[in-house]
């Protein structure tokens, strides 16, 4: 047997200004054998299919696979040059193939097109017809309705946030299109939407009330007597889309009955939690957060861990600026980004002092440069990695030139490629250890939480005026139907 793999992924925050044009994408594209070269092992939806894959004996064959990340909108003309490519390809392979495997995001948004990711899908059904299986892995933060992923034979979500389980899901993706060609399943979906928008920050499934609704989709499918298996996505609020928000996907044996009751009984279940669901945890505004966290530092035992949440493109400077501003010591801000910066501090090099103004270049919102005076502790042309555990294990990543500044009792890293920092790589990979540091300020949303939950002596989630608010009521959406969708109506 014979098995395609393609994939186009992004997690497009449509407020932000700017868009992601195919050069963009490019940098992170893979085709043919580079594809399973750059995934194999990796704890990724692809490395999932591969290691399915390898297992039984299938022949993978690679496309295209293109990363754009989390940023603002794909430019239409990327989109549709990957759409063509992954069209014309599978074309080209005829019916030298079985089946294919995609790997998509859910929350892709061009400005021309609220659901590029179901015009990709149903793309790739007409150019294998019908008769073929065509399985997906998407992300938990994806956007989803039934007729946006009707062309797909079955589809499959991460449960986690942080997504540690992306290799799992791309394997339960691959062992459902396995079992399909074989004859021993016949997938059948259903698709239910329980009208709930949450912030990004409250999509994490150690939250409770969201863990136990997780963890009873993942027992549908671990206690069936038959095939079962249940996603649960929580969507993405940034998106402007129609089709925003949580959704559960059933898939069965053959049992559309059974699938469309699994789907309405775990929706059933987020619709009656909404409230809990959409503020599970206190947010603190800007400086009350950064004084809380100065004055918890003197004592705690382990780093406070700030998070900057409302940034969406990992240039913020409201954090920054306010540590400075109110004399923070022993504080690291890892993986800023600001390629003007980076060069300005590689070009004068190690032990050299500088004056920059670094930050807020991506949008009006996002706080503007802060002058950073100080010297510069290192730098890294470009820095290229491995991610060494966890939800990035396996992972390559390229934060592109970096330098590390210290000012006073701040040290900043500066990155020349947008990359959130959600682990310790982010230090230990630029010559800081997390030990040297009382105060650690993210801008990850939920992702950090894997690799700091358990050493914090505290989380501080703190709000800022940028573009991912928690209080969705502030964005000024036009695609989502706020008659049907909490926050915005009580009862949707």
């Amino acid at each position: 047997m014979r098995v395609a793999i393609a994939g186009l992924h992004m997690e497009c925050a449509s407020f932000l200004p700017g868009e992601l044009d195919y050069a963009g994408f490019e940098r992170a594209a893979r085709r043919g054998g580079a594809i399973a070269e750059a995934f194999a092992g990796s704890n990724t939806a692809v490395g999932g299919f591969l290691a399915v894959l390898a297992r039984e004996g299938i022949e993978p064959v690679g496309i295209v696979h293109a990363d754009g990340g989390a940023a603002g909108m794909a430019a239409d003309d990327a989109f549709e040059r990957y759409r063509q490519e992954i069209v014309e390809g599978l074309e080209a392979l005829g019916g030298s193939i079985d089946g294919v495997l995609l790997h998509l995001h859910g929350a892709m948004v061009t400005p021309g097109r609220t659901d590029p990711d179901a015009e990709l899908l149903a793309a790739v059904r007409a150019a294998v017809g019908a008769d073929r299986p065509v399985v997906v892995a998407f992300d938990y933060h994806g956007n989803l309705d039934g007729d946006g992923i009707a062309p797909a034979t079955a589809a499959f979500g991460y449960r986690l946030s942080p997504h540690t389980d992306m290799g799992e899901t791309g394997e339960r993706a691959a062992d459902c299109l396995v079992r399909t060609l074989r004859g021993e399943i016949r997938p059948v979906m259903a698709v239910a939407k329980p009208g709930l928008m949450v912030p990004s920050i409250f999509s994490a499934t150690d939250l409770v009330p969201l863990s136990g609704i997780v963890a009873a989709a993942r027992a549908c499918s671990e206690t069936a007597d038959g095939y079962v298996d249940v996603s649960v996505f929580a969507g993405f609020s940034y998106a402007d889309v129609p089709n925003c928000g949580f959704s559960v996907v059933a898939v069965t044996d053959g049992d559309p009955t059974l699938a469309d009751a699994l789907a309405r009984a775990i929706s059933g279940e987020i619709s009656e939690r909404r409230h809990a669901l959409y503020a599970p945890a206190p947010v603190l505004g800007l400086d009350e957060a950064v004084l809380h966290a100065v004055h918890r530092a003197r004592t705690a035992v382990g780093p406070v861990v700030l998070v900057e949440h409302a940034d969406r493109a990992n240039d913020s400077t409201h954090g920054l600026r306010a540590l400075l501003r109110h004399g923070a010591k022993r504080t690291v801000v890892p993986s800023l980004w600001d390629p003007g910066a980076v060069a300005a501090a590689l070009a004068v090099g190690p032990g050299a002092e500088v004056r920059l103004q670094v930050g807020g270049h991506s949008g009006p919102l996002t706080g503007g440069p802060v002058p950073l005076e100080g010297r510069v502790r290192a730098v890294f042309p470009q820095l290229r990695y491995r991610g060494t555990a966890g939800m990035r294990a396996g992972t390559p990543v390229d934060l592109g030139d970096v330098a590390v500044i210290e000012s006073g009792g701040v040290t900043v890293s500066l990155t020349g490629k947008s990359e959130t920092a959600i682990d310790e790589d982010a230090l230990t990979q630029v010559g800081l250890r997390l030990g040297d540091f009382d105060i650690v300020l993210l801008r990850s949303k939920t992702h950090f939480r894997a690799a700091f939950e358990p050493i914090a002596s505290e989380i501080i989630l703190m709000d800022t005026p940028d573009y991912g608010p928690a209080d969705l009521t502030r964005l000024a959406y036009r695609h989502v139907p706020m008659d049907r969708v909490f926050p915005f109506v009580e009862d949707p």
